[in-house]
């Protein structure tokens, strides 16, 4: 890596277009105006994304791990498997964890199931469905202070989970409000844990990536 501008020319240009598809490229061709001034857009694009890998991981560990301390200590550690508490989809997502920690020749211990389980899943827990038997019950404790909008929540963790899918298969997040974005993740962080949220304060680039101009990124 190195400090120096990156030199656009022709050639240059011409292959990154290629590289990355036309029809990608137009997302941002669109928004910027030039090819170069795309090609500089999708490079803060790429470290605004690797920016927020960390704090999405910091969100969604901290988030399963506390969902599944609180069912583990009222319903047992493999409260997971409880036809009667989950709906058949998130049923089916236990399912497809299990048998895939069986194909790699795990047992599939509560820990290794918990971590094998999508943020989906875990987003899925704070819908309307489980208002009454999950929601009431447990986890509407696990955050200081209490949230009392449990439909709010929901909307907050699932606009995350887009930001996150989006970010994994490499699309454009620039569209979005990205500072609303960080501020809901550090929220929920510090709701559940708040020296997990100064670490994740410490550590994050965030605030530094997307206070920049496109343009200005010269590294991800």
């Amino acid at each position: 890596m190195t400090d120096q501008p990156f030199e656009y020319t022709d050639e240059r240009v011409a292959g990154l277009i290629e590289a990355m598809s036309p029809t990608r490229f137009a997302t941002y061709l669109a928004a910027a105006g030039t090819e170069t001034a795309a090609l500089k857009l999708y490079t803060w694009n790429t470290a605004a994304s690797s920016a927020f890998y960390g704090p999405l991981q910091t969100l969604e560990v901290t988030l399963r791990n506390a969902v599944h301390g609180a069912l583990s200590t009222s319903r047992g550690a493999r409260w997971f498997d409880d036809g009667q508490l989950l709906r058949p989809a998130e049923i089916r997502m236990v399912g497809d964890a299990t048998q895939h920690l069986h194909d790699l020749g795990k047992q599939p211990t509560p820990g290794r199931v918990v971590a094998e389980l999508s943020y989906g899943f875990w987003v899925a827990l704070f819908a309307n469905a489980y208002d009454t038997t999950i929601w009431r019950t447990d986890l509407h404790k696990l955050f200081t202070p209490r949230v009392k909008n449990r439909h709010g929540l929901h909307d907050t963790l699932d606009r995350l989970r887009t930001l996150r899918n989006r970010i994994a298969h490499h699309e454009p997040i620039f569209q979005r409000k990205l500072e609303d974005d960080y501020r809901r993740i550090r929220n929920i962080v510090g709701f559940l844990s708040l020296p997990t949220l100064a670490w994740l304060d410490h550590h994050s680039t965030v605030p530094s990536t997307i206070s920049v101009a496109p343009g200005a990124t010269t590294s991800f």
